[in-house]
């Protein structure tokens, strides 16, 4: 009642100023308005008028957040999208196993303890390849002009030699301390110039490519966020660098087939590099992991099916309608329904309205979402219905879900039920982040403009590169702020020019781009070369695909530069 009284009262003082702007110009009608006579007549009219367009204007104010959703899913789906909880899993190999080498693929699930009587599910990021391996430890020298770090591992299991492991490569986690992770990152990627693999018992050695070590946690098939082929793949490259920095602590040391043929139980990989270790760079050896993977909370399950009879304009999904507090939708991936009311049972695939799958003659027959708070402000999803079939149909929903902020409730290795692979114990290793939802309110319209907008030349200036941040960071969320605030506080100038580069005999035009950063303010180097690593991809996928980005950071304060190898463009021209 109250906003029904704010708008009469705002359309009616607008009507008001809109008669005394018209009486101005046109003072020969002010008789027939009554400006002087006050007409109860006149003034009814416009009390009425009022009226009329105070609802127009609050049903607009209430169903254009809406209209700009339903926009947003048709062109990047992943922005509306819920983030579910991301967390870090370390996997063991069970001290009784007689394996020596355990594959756990992406998207293995793994579930929690009970809370509640509900189980988080999550689905690991990374492949990983387990063997009975340990760091025995990690220590540092310096030899002639290079200065190494040396990793000493060992099998686990007696007598188990590694050429009996079958070992061609594994993931190396740096850990979660921000100074020491984000300075080894920057160390191998930059400063590393050759490996050594070393077997002690043989006093055999060999020497590997720096080419060896690979980038971990860039490519889409390494994504957290990316739950189909549609959206903009940077901006969730660029959320999980909101949300989990973690994830991209991580390197890929391949060519470890040259110790199949090695006999013996311990070696060691020494890493030699063209510059000293920062004095505050304390390395440890139980930073490291060869058996971590980062998770997100997501997982498929059917909705409570319900009775489509075409009495009502949208229906509202529920998961669970005993515990509506421990599921949160995330996406719909099928929607199907079925009637008996001829003695057989007929199927029918509704099609999603946003993804324009229904425009056929013969399937004329598909569903609308969109996105509505209860009185307790909760959002929940509902779904409406356009059928050239009226009867009464039974509507069963394929979900993805997440357990909305079940997972925030778990502590340090309650995360730990890993059914589906045999011989493997894991754990936690981080809190669970919680679940940030896109508000769909006023500002998510001119969001919708600024997205439509993107291109490379938005990308390159500062101002509207700030502003593309803040529309994919979140209200109230202060982890994503402080991140704003830094970058907003840091980036100082950012400059692009034309370049050019012989690929494959092809000559190739793209950009350059030059980002100078005020490197202090940031803990390390090391987190100045991290962010231009998410940096260098985010712009690569703004450049078109027969073109590339090249990125370069000038660090103001240390007096140092940090060239990116050159990414090719993603962006196809239509």
């Amino acid at each position: 009642m109250k906003e029904d009284i704010y708008y009469y009262q705002k359309e009616l003082a607008s009507l008001y100023e809109m008669r005394e702007r018209f009486v101005s110009q046109f003072p020969k009608l002010a008789p027939f308005l009554s400006l002087d006579g006050k007409d109860p007549d006149v003034e009814r009219i416009i009390e009425n008028l009022a009226l009329l367009t105070s609802k127009l204007h609050k049903e607009l104010d209430e169903n254009i957040p809406y209209i700009a959703e339903s926009l947003i899913n048709i062109i990047s789906p992943n922005y509306v999208n819920a983030i579910p909880s991301l967390c870090m899993q370390e996997f063991y190999f069970n001290a009784n196993s007689k394996k020596n080498k355990i594959h756990i693929p992406k998207d293995a699930s793994i579930k929690s303890k009970s809370i509640n009587g509900v189980e988080c599910e999550f689905k690991s990021s990374y492949e990983l390849t387990l063997h009975p391996l340990k760091i025995d430890e990690v220590f540092l020298a310096s030899k002639e002009k290079f200065y190494t770090m040396t990793l000493n591992l060992s099998t686990t299991k007696e007598n188990l030699e590694f050429k009996e492991l079958d070992l061609k490569k594994f993931l190396l986690y740096l850990g979660d301390d921000v100074y020491t992770s984000s300075i080894l990152l920057l160390y191998f990627h930059l400063y590393l110039k050759n490996i050594k693999l070393i077997a002690y018992e043989s006093a055999e050695s060999f020497k590997l490519d720096s080419q060896c070590v690979k980038r971990v946690g860039f490519n889409q098939n390494e994504s957290l966020l990316s739950y189909d082929d549609l959206g903009f793949e940077a901006f969730s490259l660029l959320r999980e660098y909101f949300f989990l920095p973690e994830k991209f602590n991580f390197i890929g040391i391949e060519g470890l087939e040259l110790l199949q043929n090695v006999r013996g139980v311990k070696f060691g990989i020494e890493f030699s590099f063209s510059k000293p270790f920062p004095k505050n760079c304390i390395i440890r050896k139980d930073l490291f992991s060869l058996s971590t993977t980062p998770i997100v909370n997501i997982f498929t399950k059917n909705a409570e099916p319900f009775i489509n009879d075409g009495q009502k304009d949208s229906y509202p999904i529920f998961i669970d309608r005993v515990n509506t507090n421990a599921y949160e939708i995330i996406q719909i991936k099928a929607v199907k329904a079925h009637n008996s009311d001829t003695g057989l049972r007929v199927l029918k695939n509704y099609k999603n309205f946003e993804r324009f799958e229904f425009i056929d003659e013969n399937n004329a027959d598909f569903y609308s979402l969109s996105t509505k708070k209860n009185s307790q402000n909760q959002s929940y999803k509902t779904i409406s219905f356009f059928s050239t079939n009226h009867s009464a149909q039974t509507i069963s929903i394929e979900t993805l879900c997440s357990n909305k902020n079940l997972p925030t409730l778990l502590k340090i290795g309650e995360i730990n039920k890993l059914e589906a692979i045999k011989d493997v114990s894991t754990k936690n290793i981080k809190i669970p982040s919680p679940l940030r939802i896109v508000p769909v309110n006023g500002t998510l319209l001119w969001k919708l403009v600024s997205i439509l907008s993107f291109s490379y030349q938005t990308m390159l200036d500062k101002n509207a590169f700030f502003n593309v941040l803040e529309s994919y960071s979140f209200d109230n969320d202060k982890q994503s702020e402080e991140i704003c605030k830094l970058l907003k506080q840091s980036i100082i100038e950012i400059k692009a020019h034309s370049a050019y580069i012989i690929d494959e005999y092809i000559t190739k035009k793209g950009i350059r781009c030059i980002i100078s950063i005020k490197d202090s303010n940031f803990y390390s180097l090391g987190e100045v070369y991290k962010l231009g690593l998410v940096l260098s991809h985010f712009f690569a996928s703004f450049a078109s695909i027969n073109s590339f980005c090249e990125l370069k950071i000038k660090c103001l304060d240390a007096k140092e530069s940090f060239e990116y190898p050159v990414q090719n463009g993603k962006k196809a021209n239509l």
